[in-house]
């Protein structure tokens, strides 16, 4: 870590007991990291807030004070992250919260694939369940969107992020507020919101975002870019009154296609309310993974159903394809090594925490090809297959999925599944990723390889800060973290996403592995 990036920062405070660990979030103002209190008898999610850079950003102390007084005043439903407590120094405010092992829901979704009908119907009915919960309280989250969806230890539903909540409606007075603040991620916002329509019901625009949350999970890509006429799709919708029949909507079944037919109506008035919603015949058939409250049965039958869509080949014919792809969109000073954009995270090195790993740290594995270890210590071929036989990332590179389910730890792994492994030394692995960032439109003009080497690599991580467009020319924001395993030759490359659409990073991520195939290490043939 460079001392111009660490010089940027406050250090973060110091809190009585409490030891850090990884970060497993981060953004243009705050970090997550993970945390316990000594003896490690309480493991928990730990937001840091940079109050100057907040500030820069629009957002006052009281602006989040209120944000954590809604969050307590909603933390009692199953399907909600509990805010435990709050604290702040002269640089940080800090709030601890229930830590949600499973990470991303939308990190474990295939692009343009999505999971199977009773999968989407598990996670739907427990997102409209804390949902619905928020509106009898008469408030409303309006931020519904897959990044604020995480996963438990066990693959429940969590609802994260009350930065947008809003009370529309006191305790005993039926009477609602309307809102008028344009606010949430626009493929997930509801039109009249996105019109700037003069007053705006949150009920059900929460409503329509759930909508648009189903149609992802079914498809693995959402409707459109924005519910407004400038975007193609949704003029389309318009034209046609909801009655769509191209792809993807002519893959849903009949019953999930009438539910998001009434769900999406472009007239608030004439949406479902929650009582409507569960009471629709698909919503209120049993579901094989619920038990009767609701909540996860088999954690390691819906793993393996959860991720048997998601796959990464390192063929001929998958590296021909990623290679044939269109450029990503350039954008000016696209990968800048010594100082990245609005990313705090990548300015605080995980490796000055002193902190051991806990289940919750996803720690990746890859492989390319079995011939790599020729000549390695059998000892270390041990050590490292330990590692990766654990670890649920192998899921997507693997065959057998249900076989190597077993031998994973269900759902125990933090935030994202866009890493792999390698153990190639650090000189021959960067000129790959970057060869394969170049290959696809990522300037890589001003990241400076010089004095990188696996010495350097022993004591302090490297980051490769990424700004380009989707294909859909959404910003797309992050970095790659190229880390070692202690006392191994194996790393850790990890593409860490700060700003964009999930599955849109995740196809990034999928194709810079595919043309980094030779570097990618993996425990199995390959196809």
């Amino acid at each position: 870590m460079s001392n111009l990036r660490l010089s940027q920062l406050d250090p973060l405070p110091r809190i009585h007991r409490v030891r850090l660990g990884n970060t497993i979030g981060q953004g243009s103002f705050a970090i997550v990291k993970l945390a316990y209190i000594e003896p490690k008898n309480s493991v928990f999610a730990l937001k840091f807030i940079h109050r100057k850079r907040s500030h820069q950003n629009g957002l006052t102390d009281n602006d989040i004070g209120k944000e954590v007084l809604l969050h307590k005043q909603c933390s009692g439903h199953p399907n909600i992250i509990k805010l435990m407590d709050a604290g702040s120094d002269s640089n940080w405010l800090y709030i601890a919260m229930e830590l949600a092992p499973g990470g991303d829901l939308f990190d474990k979704i295939q692009p343009d694939v999505g999971v199977d009908e009773q999968i989407s119907h598990f996670y739907f009915k427990q997102l409209i369940s804390s949902i619905d919960f928020l509106h009898k309280l008469g408030v409303a989250h309006r931020d519904i969107k897959p990044e604020n969806i995480l996963l438990d230890g066990h693959g429940n539903l969590k609802l994260a992020d009350f930065g947008l909540a809003t009370v529309f409606k006191r305790q005993n007075n039926p009477k609602k507020r309307l809102c008028t603040t344009a606010c949430g991620s626009p493929p997930y916002m509801a039109p009249e919101i996105a019109t700037h329509k003069a007053g705006y019901d949150p009920e059900f625009t929460d409503i329509w975002s759930c909508g648009v949350v189903l149609f992802v999970l079914l498809s693995g890509e959402t409707p459109w870019e924005e519910p407004t006429i400038n975007d193609p799709f949704f003029s389309h919708y318009l034209a046609n009154e909801g009655k769509v029949l191209t792809a993807p909507w002519n893959k849903f079944s009949p019953m999930v296609l009438s539910l998001l037919r009434i769900i999406l109506k472009i007239d608030a008035g004439k949406r479902p309310d929650m009582d409507q919603i569960r009471n629709h015949i698909w919503v209120n058939q049993e579901n094989s993974y619920s038990t009767a409250d609701g909540l996860c049965k088999d954690s390691a039958l819906l793993t393996t159903k959860l991720l048997e869509n998601m796959h990464i080949g390192l063929s001929d014919e998958n590296y021909v394809e990623s290679s044939n792809e269109d450029e990503y969109g350039s954008i000016e000073n696209q990968l800048i090594a010594s100082q990245p954009v609005a990313d705090i995270a990548a300015m605080i090195d995980d490796e000055d925490d002193n902190f051991d790993n806990l289940p919750a740290t996803q720690q990746v594995y890859t492989e390319y090809n079995k011939a790599k270890l020729a000549g390695k210590l059998d000892s270390e071929r041990e050590s490292i297959f330990k590692i990766i036989s654990q670890d649920p990332a192998i899921l997507q590179f693997s065959k057998h999925k249900q076989q190597a389910t077993q031998n994973t730890p269900q759902f125990h792994f933090a935030d994202r599944l866009t890493r792999f492994f390698s153990i190639l030394p650090v000189e021959s692995l960067l000129p790959i990723i970057l060869s394969a960032l170049n290959r696809t439109g990522v300037s890589t003009t001003g990241f400076q390889q010089r004095n990188v080497t696996e010495s350097y690599l022993s004591h302090r991580n490297i980051h490769i800060s990424i700004q380009t467009m989707d294909r859909r020319k959404g910003y797309l924001r992050g970095s790659i973290r190229i880390s070692r395993v202690e006392n191994l030759k194996l790393k850790t490359v990890e593409f860490i996403k700060t700003k964009g659409d999930p599955l849109e990073w995740r196809r990034f991520f999928k194709r810079i592995t595919v043309l980094s195939r030779e570097a990618v290490y993996i425990e199995e043939d390959h196809d």
